[in-house]
């Protein structure tokens, strides 16, 4: 702001201004609905699907792209708790194998 040491956001004399345009912002913004419907996700397979059902919804202009970019992000993180997952499912086999093993060896 001219001849202030403060910009608007920060300037004691601008509060209510700031408060009144914070407001106004966040009436104006708004829900999508989308009225997608759930989808399994139960395998890595269902994720690909849905991520492919995405990237279409994306080109067709059915779905945002800031939602998309939501949908990849989560598929993400999914994906990588599905691999811990089975690993540590693999991993419970594997030591149960063992000791099995070494009980017969006694």
């Amino acid at each position: 702001m001219k001849e202030s040491q403060f910009c608007f956001s920060h300037n004691p004399d601008t509060q209510t201004e700031k408060h009144l345009a914070t407001v106004k912002g966040g009436e104006n913004s708004r829900s999508i609905e989308l009225n997608l419907p759930p989808v399994e996700l139960q395998k890595p397979e269902h994720v690909v699907c849905m991520l492919g059902d995405t990237i279409n919804g994306v080109r067709s202009g059915e779905i945002p792209p800031n939602i998309a970019n939501t949908v990849g992000y989560l598929a993400g993180h999914l994906l990588k708790a599905m691999e811990v997952a089975n690993l540590a499912g693999r991993l419970e086999l594997v030591e149960s194998v063992l000791i099995e093993r070494k009980m017969r060896t006694r």
